[in-house]
């Protein structure tokens, strides 16, 4: 999954939350420099990964557009989802998108010391787009499709994959939605573990 739903499955804490945030940016055992309630936020961020990329309808989300961004596909599939998850908020949430979204500006920002130095860099952009905002419609979606595909050796055809994406939308809905429930669970449950 991608920042939406990570931030999502922080479920309102803030320590949780940076550290879900971070994860991608904090390599090998670095997760043990954090405070506490970092690290379990860092490890359920680990932790959502591998449960995402072995679920058997991420899988088939994944399989369906690998034509396009080949053995990124696991990484765009988490992109896509994040945009499923904006426009089928209300079925996972009963706070507003923009309520959610905007109580996460302004954790992250508060907590960006405590970010790696990328991300202390990143994040003034990323606040300034209202990046979480990107994935509600197709505009955003592509434009962070884009990006990605500038980061990938040859890039990919962006166009050709949002025009199949959302042509196809209603099937990656329905594995988002058997999906997604499923994530939630997990995440609770390895939460507890940790």
């Amino acid at each position: 999954m991608n920042h939406l739903a990570h931030c999502f499955l922080s479920f309102d804490d803030a320590d949780l939350l940076v550290g879900n945030f971070i994860g991608d940016d904090v390599k090998g055992s670095d997760w043990k420099k954090y405070a506490p309630g970092i690290q379990k936020g860092i490890l359920l961020h680990r932790a959502i990964d591998s449960y995402t990329d072995n679920h058997p309808m991420a899988i088939r989300s994944k399989e369906r557009i690998r034509r396009f961004a080949g053995r990124y596909a696991a990484a765009v599939t988490d992109i896509l989802y994040d945009h499923l998850l904006a426009i089928h908020w209300p079925v996972y949430s009963g706070e507003p998108f923009d309520d959610f979204s905007e109580k996460v500006y302004r954790r992250l920002e508060i907590r960006a010391e405590e970010m790696p130095m990328v991300l202390q860099e990143r994040l003034p952009h990323m606040l300034a787009g209202r990046f979480l905002h990107g994935y509600q419609n197709r505009e955003g979606l592509e434009w962070v499709l884009g990006r990605f595909s500038r980061r990938m050796a040859g890039g990919m055809d962006v166009e050709g994959l949002s025009d199949f994406f959302f042509l196809e939308i209603k099937a990656f809905s329905e594995d988002f939605n058997v999906f997604f429930p499923d994530l939630v669970t997990e995440a609770r449950r390895r939460l507890e573990s940790l």
